[in-house]
């Protein structure tokens, strides 16, 4: 009960600390965004690239037109054809213009010759480049890209070729691009939240049905169970593993109320009789004699309490599963003489006669101290039970691949059909509760519940009446 309080009070900080799903949806749609980011700046750096080194290009081939169009020598740069300053492109600005400027260098930086749509203006020119070079400059207050192709004569640097083309389109390209980019940005994360939210919200409803059946259930309804998907994924071993859990609640709770029952039921009996003689006692003095009975009386029922005590907290320790036998090969044989020595004075007060039949070579795969109890339980059960005058046998031998450790008495007679309910708790034949024979019921619940933990056969014969054969089969190495 404990466990289920626990699991509700999960639940309730969840509700405080945020719902599962706001978390897998913040946390996919940061992992998007981010993701989205990285994607859009390269699809924005690979678009400029390309818009820049296309332009690039058809700039160079237009300086190397012009270049060769160009005479050095002499110190001197004289342009001999004229054909291609006079394209369109290069003496009107209506149309896709290119601007072309040819500059010497012999001595102080000079404008040999530029193309007619420059009219007053002039390219940027930098005398610091002795190579081909690329860069973005302004005709007035236009954004223009140009290339400087150096000219050489023998080795020497005579001049450059610079030939420049506006970016109003380049820029307009990139800044639609830019635009979109932006724009699409929030909402596609809008969309992205939607849908994800829809099916993040349909994925975790069968966790939110399981969640409200383990809410649902208490102390009153601990048979009720989780229904399992149908497939076998991690939903599934969720529920398995929850109806696990509450497999052992129930089973706690059950022990719990069981042993609960168990210890009322049969302490009250000794307890009001221990209460009611000293009671008796102190009503009034009395002589010696009645007072040694008495106290005998009550200490026989103290320690009928500790034996019923001691029994309960063994089955209940068994019940919980903290028993876990230790099995190992050994002889059952030689455990039964310890056991009558225990046992020598009830033997020897109803003058039973002893028959032992041990096979000291039969051995078998079992827990010994388990055993132990189980031998001291059933041959205590006998010594009991048995009339006085008469047999009490033991035997030990292998039967195939089992050890066969039977105990035979003479007494208490067991009706047709009881011989199953002799192993259930506190469960005692008519005879025996009416007789003066002392017991508590839970010897043979004992000896029943370790030998099923050790998977051991036991078995019960009743043929004759007045005869009582325990049999246990164990198995033998």
């Amino acid at each position: 009960m404990k466990n289920l309080n626990m699991m509700r009070s999960s639940h309730a900080m969840v509700g405080v600390e945020g719902s599962l799903k706001n978390r897998i949806i913040l946390k996919y749609l940061t992992a998007t965004a981010v993701l989205m980011i990285g994607v859009f700046v390269m699809v924005y750096i690979l678009v400029h690239q390309a818009v820049y080194s296309h332009l690039d290009g058809e700039l160079e081939g237009e300086a190397m037109e012009f270049a060769e169009s160009v005479r050095v020598g002499d110190g001197t740069l004289v342009v001999e054809d004229l054909k291609e300053w006079m394209e369109r492109e290069h003496i009107t600005v209506d149309f896709t213009p290119q601007f072309v400027q040819v500059v010497s260098v012999s001595g102080m930086p000079e404008i040999v010759k530029k193309s007619f749509n420059l009219f007053s203006d002039t390219l940027t020119y930098n005398s610091a480049f002795s190579r081909s070079v690329f860069y973005s400059s302004y005709v007035g207050a236009d954004p223009v890209r140009q290339v400087q192709v150096p000219l050489f004569s023998d080795g020497s640097l005579e001049g450059h070729v610079i030939v420049a083309t506006p970016l109003r389109e380049a820029v307009l390209v990139l800044h639609d691009l830019r635009f979109v980019l932006l724009v699409s940005f929030p909402l596609v994360l809008l969309v992205l939240f939607i849908i994800t939210r829809v099916v993040v919200a349909k994925s975790i409803q069968p966790v939110e049905k399981i969640i409200e059946t383990a809410e649902s259930i208490t102390r009153e309804n601990l048979d009720e169970r989780i229904l399992l998907p149908e497939k076998r994924d991690e939903l599934y071993r969720l529920a398995s593993t929850v109806n696990s859990l509450l497999d052992r609640l129930g089973d706690a709770y059950n022990r719990e109320k069981q042993f609960t029952a168990d210890a009322s039921h049969e302490l009250k009996t000794p307890l009001a009789s221990v209460m009611g003689t000293l009671e008796v006692l102190v009503r009034r003095p009395r002589d010696r004699q009645h007072y040694e009975e008495r106290i005998g009386q009550c200490i026989r029922e103290l320690k009928r309490m500790a034996d019923l005590v001691d029994r309960l907290m063994l089955l209940a320790r068994i019940d919980s599963d903290t028993q876990h036998p230790g099995l190992r090969p050994l002889c059952p044989a030689v455990l039964v003489p310890g056991i009558l020595e225990r046992f020598e004075h009830q033997i020897r007060e109803k003058s039973l006669h002893v028959q032992l039949d041990l096979d000291q070579n039969a051995m078998c795969i079992a827990d010994e101290g388990m055993l132990d109890i189980m031998f001291e339980n059933l041959v205590g059960n006998a010594v009991k039970y048995s009339v006085s005058n008469r047999e009490l046998g033991i035997g030990i031998i292998r039967v195939h691949d089992e050890v066969s450790c039977s105990f035979r008495s003479f007494g208490a007679l067991i009706p047709a059909g009881s011989s199953n309910k002799v192993f259930d708790r506190f469960y005692r034949v008519d005879s025996s509760r009416n007789s003066n024979i002392p017991g508590t019921g839970l010897g043979l619940s004992v000896v029943k519940k370790l030998a099923d933990i050790q998977g051991i056969r036991l078995h019960l014969d009743t043929a004759p009446p007045d005869k009582t054969v325990v049999e246990l089969r164990i198995p033998a190495i």
